[in-house]
């Protein structure tokens, strides 16, 4: 693994384990989630904790990042708001520069699971603004940060083992479909360029009986290593 890969990988280690530190124990995960849920539906202020994932990473995944980027990466207050871009920054725009969304459309999907027919019925298909996508991840570092990374942030209330290896292989594929998108550059409309190095997928496990971590400690350690050497791709489980 080369050095600046290396370093790379560190940051991710510790990133997960400050979320751990600044966040509730999943026990009481579930239970803070729906209260902030709750009373974000009552605030104009807080459209952006109105669904659990958002909650989750907007609550105790984002605000974590940017402390973090300035104690582990050295970046100053306002470096780390340039590097952080966020698909809420409207909401939040004190820790985050910009929204992460990719400049130019195309034709791909990061859902799994469409056959080639439906694909190329939305390709023809004025309505469906022919298939085309603008993908926009939930957030990504970018310049002053020395890695360029893109995040997919996913939160995992319940579901049963079957349900939860099905979601697992889904997530991960949607960190890799962002990864695997071609470079493209900044514009002068506000979009940031697009060229990741490497994909994250970011998922808090609050299930009452821990599925997605066990279907992701099911893998054996040769596929799990595999993600982040042969794809660029950490995945981080979280659950304390």
């Amino acid at each position: 693994m080369s050095e600046c890969k290396a370093d790379a990988h560190e940051f991710l280690q510790g990133l997960g384990k400050a979320i751990l530190k600044f966040s509730p124990r999943w026990a009481g995960m579930e239970l803070d989630i729906r209260r902030i849920v709750a009373a974000a539906k009552a605030n104009d202020q807080q459209k952006h904790l109105r669904l659990p994932e958002a909650a989750f990473l907007n609550s105790y995944v984002l605000p974590v990042l940017h402390q973090y980027l300035q104690t582990a990466a050295s970046l100053t207050k306002a470096e780390a708001s340039e590097a952080l871009l966020n698909e809420y920054h409207r909401t939040m725009p004190d820790i985050s520069s910009r929204s992460p969304i990719r400049a130019k459309k195309h034709p791909f999907k990061k859902a799994l699971g469409s056959s080639a027919e439906a694909i190329y019925k939305q390709w023809t298909d004025p309505t469906q603004n022919y298939g085309l996508t603008q993908s926009c991840p939930d957030f990504a570092l970018g310049t002053p940060f020395p890695h360029s990374m893109v995040f997919e942030g996913k939160y995992f209330a319940r579901g049963s083992q079957e349900y939860a290896a099905k979601q697992l292989v889904t997530d991960i594929y949607q960190a890799f479909f962002y990864r695997g998108l071609p470079r493209v550059d900044a514009t002068k409309r506000g979009h940031p360029e697009w060229d990741y190095d490497y994909a994250c997928l970011l998922a808090y496990d609050a299930s009452p009986s821990g599925t997605l971590t066990a279907a992701w400690d099911a893998l054996e350690a040769a596929v799990k290593k595999s993600f982040w050497d042969g794809a660029n791709i950490y995945v981080m489980i979280l659950r304390d």
